[in-house]
């Protein structure tokens, strides 16, 4: 999640302050290649768990990546250039991450869909695969090793054990400052990531970002913290348009307190701020 560039924008929605931060670019690490290429009928399934060189691996051992899905990339026959593959690919990877993990709610948690395709040369030998899998990265960025199974994950209540927690404001800061939501952080990514269109769609503009999201963001914060609150509100991220075309057509909704906290925003209520 580093390096995104935000410019702010601050509207007002229901009872709560709202602001927004333009998301430039895709994340880190949307795209890995393994370093030995496979032949189709050395892919790894759906369900599998592997390295990030492909190697099949025993899912309750550790492991960096999940297959979610095995399919075919449909481009000519002259090695397509990154940009024009990440365009062929990684929608449909993160359609599968969606259908794999239960939820579309993936953006909001450190749960990333990852994409893999054969090397120049395996190109030019006829391969055409695509591999999708789904990885789980630290707050630095640097991929979980799990031993569980991530199916189904966030249709099992999981959302909390990956959730984005942010040190600053995602509206106003550059950098968010992805962090630990077990410690101090100013906000809390929630369920409820909104989508904002189709990658084949023209890319919608700021204003248009925060005409979709100013309510809709501020009803997702209402229900997650549990009551509407002068020391809680709702802000949100968005994707720019290089990335809309490469399947990131979402904006994410954060729980954003006055000031930064230790513990949970969720179901929190009346009661007061944790320290």
């Amino acid at each position: 999640m580093r390096g995104w560039r935000a410019t702010v924008v601050a509207l007002s929605a229901l009872s709560l302050a709202a602001c927004t931060a333009h998301v430039q670019g895709a994340p880190d690490a949307e795209v890995v290649r393994p370093s030995l290429t496979p032949t189709v009928d050395q892919l790894p399934k759906p369900g599998q768990c592997t390295n990030t060189g492909l190697e099949v691996l025993d899912c309750g051992t550790e492991h960096e990546a999940e297959v979610t899905e095995v399919g075919s990339v449909e481009l000519g026959a002259e090695y397509p250039s990154d940009r024009d593959l990440r365009r062929a690919v990684l929608p449909a990877c993160r359609a599968a991450l969606t259908a794999y993990l239960g939820s579309a709610d993936h953006d909001a948690t450190r749960l990333q869909s990852h994409a893999f395709w054969p090397s120049r040369d395996g190109w030019a030998k006829g391969d055409r695969w695509r591999v999708c899998a789904v990885v789980e990265l630290k707050p630095d960025g640097s991929r979980v090793r799990r031993k569980t199974t991530a199916k189904d994950l966030l249709k099992a209540a999981g959302f909390a054990t990956v959730q984005l927690c942010a040190s600053a404001s995602p509206g106003e800061a550059k950098d968010a400052g992805i962090t630990a939501c077990d410690g101090p952080h100013k906000a809390e990514a929630v369920p409820g990531v909104l989508t904002l269109g189709n990658p084949q769609d023209p890319a919608p503009s700021l204003d248009q970002v925060n005409a979709q999201a100013a309510e809709h963001c501020a009803k997702a914060v209402t229900n997650y913290v549990g009551a509407p609150r002068a020391d809680v509100f709702a802000s949100w991220r968005a994707f720019g348009s290089q990335a809309w075309s490469e399947g990131h057509t979402s904006a994410i909704c954060y729980a954003e307190a006055t000031r930064p906290f230790t513990g949970r925003l969720w179901g929190l209520g009346g009661n007061p701020l944790p320290g």
